[in-house]
Formats: structure tokens, C-alpha cells, sequence
């Protein structure tokens, strides 16, 4: 007998963003003890200042570089090298299905239970935004570094398979609200602290990765961004980088404190750098460069190829 598929539900992320804000040199490395001048504070979220709530017969495990805490409700991760924190909350309350007779065949069709989903603190994301702003900050997030939040919308929508996904019919679950960083008015890539909050104001869901940035990379950043806002200087700076990499073509970037993400597990490094994004003429997709005060390409130490697994972008 063929079946068909009537139905379905999807879960859809879109953005919107509410602030305007969107050196010849070898790598700056920090070492796991190593005395520097830091200009950005390191901030590590711990559980026990966390509004998410991994439920009854809560256990904590420890697996390689992380850690866990897991409950009948969700998990808590901590990566023990990095820092980084991530909570997930389990998969919703799936509908339910027939009940089986001795024989093994469906009883027959019993009403389908709702799939039962957390409910959003508001449909408002301002409102929203203001409350995690609040509550990451209260935790422990350094609010000097904080210069944006931009927002994602999670929904969810059913309907017959052909029609597609219907963004009109679909309904909202929750805002995700996403602290942007910034040290000495350059923007930090790479840096997270976003959570989800309920109705009873507690989290969702939420991740936090706050490094430590020496002040001497902001300090770098802060020269490069001075010297390209004199015209002939700049000129001569994007002369350099096309001459480099010609696929840049007019496309123009704007500089950056860049450094290792959250999964990777070598050593730390962190460089202030000229990004820029290169859009695919074919439509395909578009490449982010990085270059240094010469205009020399410049690869971050994760995205070289290293044979020890620790150490690789994950």
C-alpha cells in the first residue's frame, strides 16, 4: 500500500538585526597561564547563575574535554578547555500514537496529542531582548563589551508537503537574543552569549563563549581602523589586498578582532584583521577573507590543517 505524507511540521530561523552597529604581524597567542595585558575580560556562565533548568535526576558527567549535566528535561555542556557553555533543551512531547492490539496491528486511529512546545516570554522582541540583555549581564557578561544584540525567530508551521514551508501560516515559538561584543569600538568576532527565555522568564535554551582578548590585539585593531579611515591610505591598503587576491574585486571589509571559535582546542589566538566577504558571481557561496596591515591573506590557526584531532576546528 502507498502512503503519503499529508502534514508536517517545521521549525523556521529568520533574523533581524536591532542596532546600526553591524599589521604585518605574527599571531598574538595565549598560552593556558600565561601573564598578559587583557583589555577584554574572560567571562565562563556556570549553572549555578543560569536560569536553564535541566530537570529531575539531574547527573553530572565528564567525557573527554566536556562536561555534562543532564536531566530529564535537558543538558548542560561545558567545554573545559574553552569554556564555552551550551544549553539544549530534550525534544518536545511528540503526539502520540495508537495503541497496539495482541495481534500487533494499530488498535485503531486515537486522537493525536498537540506536540507541546516551551511558550515565548513575549510575541514582542524587543520586550524580549531587553529581559536576556538583563539577565546575561546580571550573570556575569561584561556590559562595557556589549555594543548590539541582533535577534532569531524560531516557528513552527504544518500543512500539506506540497505546498512548502508557509512562513505566513506558521506560528511563533521563541525569540533567541544574541549579545554582540566590542573592545574599543571594533567588533569581536567570534565571542556568543544568547539564550531563549520562556514565559516564566527562565531559559530555553542559551550559549555563552567570552575569551579573554589581549590588549594589545585591540590596540592593533584600533591602529588599523585609524589609518584606513585616511582616503589615500585605504586606497593604497585595497590596491594591496586585490593585488593579492583579485577576486576580491571592489568589494571593501571592515576590521575586526578575529579569534579561535569555541570548538577548537589548540591554542588560542587572536588577531585584528580585514575582513572581507566575497560574494560568488555564480550565486554560489561567498568566501570571507581576512588580511593583515600589509594586505597579506592571512588564515587563523584553526582553519590550517593539523593531524591532531584536539586541535581541529569542530
Amino acid at each position: 500500500m502507498k502512503r503519503q505524507i499529508t502534514g508536517f511540521t517545521v521549525l523556521i530561523v529568520c533574523s533581524f538585526w536591532n542596532n546600526d552597529q553591524l599589521l604585518a604581524q605574527q599571531p598574538d597567542l595565549q598560552s593556558g597561564g600565561a601573564a598578559v595585558n587583557n583589555e577584554g575580560g574572560r567571562y565562563e556562565h556556570k549553572l549555578e547563575v543560569s536560569r536553564f533548568d535541566p530537570g529531575t535526576g539531574a547527573r553530572r558527567e565528564v567525557g573527554g574535554p566536556y562536561e555534562r549535566v543532564i536531566g530529564d528535561k535537558g543538558v548542560f555542556l561545558i567545554d573545559r578547555v574553552t569554556g564555552a557553555t551550551l544549553a539544549v533543551p530534550n525534544a518536545p512531547l511528540a503526539a502520540a500514537k495508537p495503541p497496539v492490539t495482541p495481534s500487533g496491528t494499530p488498535a485503531g486511529k486515537e486522537p493525536e496529542l498537540p506536540i507541546v512546545y516551551p511558550q515565548p516570554l513575549s510575541a514582542n522582541p524587543d520586550e524580549h531582548s531587553a529581559a536576556v540583555r538583563a539577565y546575561l549581564i546580571g550573570a556575569g557578561v561584561p556590559e562595557a563589551e556589549v555594543s548590539g544584540m541582533h535577534v532569531t525567530t524560531t516557528m513552527a508551521g504544518g500543512g500539506p508537503v506540497s505546498d512548502g514551508v508557509q512562513p505566513s501560516q506558521s506560528r511563533l515559538l521563541w525569540y533567541t537574543t544574541h549579545l554582540e561584543r566590542s573592545l574599543g569600538g571594533i567588533p569581536v568576532e567570534g565571542s556568543y552569549a544568547f539564550a531563549a527565555m520562556g514565559r516564566d522568564r527562565n531559559v530555553i535554551t542559551e550559549g555563552v563563549y567570552w575569551p579573554t582578548i589581549p590588549a594589545r590585539v585591540v590596540s592593533r585593531a584600533r591602529a588599523l581602523r585609524q589609518r584606513l579611515a585616511a582616503a589615500d591610505e585605504r586606497s593604497t591598503f585595497l590596491s594591496a589586498v586585490k593585488r593579492a587576491q583579485p577576486e576580491v574585486g571592489d568589494a571593501e571589509g571592515r576590521v575586526l578582532i578575529v579569534h579561535t571559535p569555541a570548538g577548537y582546542h589548540g591554542e588560542f589566538q587572536a588577531q585584528a584583521l580585514y575582513s572581507i566577504v566575497v560574494r560568488n558571481p555564480a550565486g554560489g557561496k561567498a568566501q570571507i577573507l581576512r588580511f593583515d596591515d600589509t594586505g597579506t591573506l592571512v588564515r587563523m590557526v584553526h582553519q590550517v590543517p593539523s593531524g591532531i584531532d584536539s586541535a581541529k576546528e569542530r
